[in-house]
């Protein structure tokens, strides 16, 4: 009778460790996932708010600098997430990628002043379209760290028998 109770304990005891890695896995895809969220939730609001006319520019350059505000704090969130079973793949996709979002957002702020200029100088034009090509460059910098972060999740996925959704 003992040997079977320690048998069935032992039992217990693996599928609960088991049951515990499951999850595991799930809250650490989930909690990068949110940690992101909180990034690109902050730059929806700056960009709906942008696009409004009514909207001044230092309520814009106060709505970038409070979204570069929340990403950082979202990169160094992300930073420090333990590593998966010293898998940090997931991980440095999510910091590479809110680096990214704090430099567009950087670059995106510099754009702002000529907001509201109807006529520029040939000087000012030229400044600002150099802003803008490097912010097309950094936009599509991001976007395919988007598509990496996503096939980088999905090879941790495969990896580590988590299923998303």
């Amino acid at each position: 009778m003992k040997k079977s109770f320690w048998f069935l304990s032992l039992l217990w005891v693996l599928f609960l460790s088991w049951c515990g890695w499951s999850m595991n896995i799930v809250e650490y895809n989930d909690s990068l996932v949110d940690i992101v969220k909180e990034c690109t939730d902050s730059n929806q609001e700056l960009f709906k708010n942008f696009n409004t006319n009514e909207v001044s520019v230092d309520s814009i350059l106060q709505s970038i600098q409070d979204s570069i505000t929340i990403c950082q704090g979202s990169q160094v969130k992300a930073s420090q997430v333990w590593n998966y079973e010293k898998d940090s793949s997931l991980k440095d996709a999510v910091v590479e990628l809110l680096a990214l979002e704090i430099d567009y957002l950087q670059k995106f702020s510099a754009t702002s002043r000529y907001r509201n200029i109807d006529n520029i100088t040939e000087e000012d034009r030229e400044e600002y379209n150099w802003i803008v090509s490097d912010l097309n460059e950094t936009q599509n910098s991001l976007n395919q760290q988007f598509t990496k972060l996503q096939e980088v999740q999905e090879a941790f996925a495969a990896k580590h028998a988590l299923k998303l959704e």
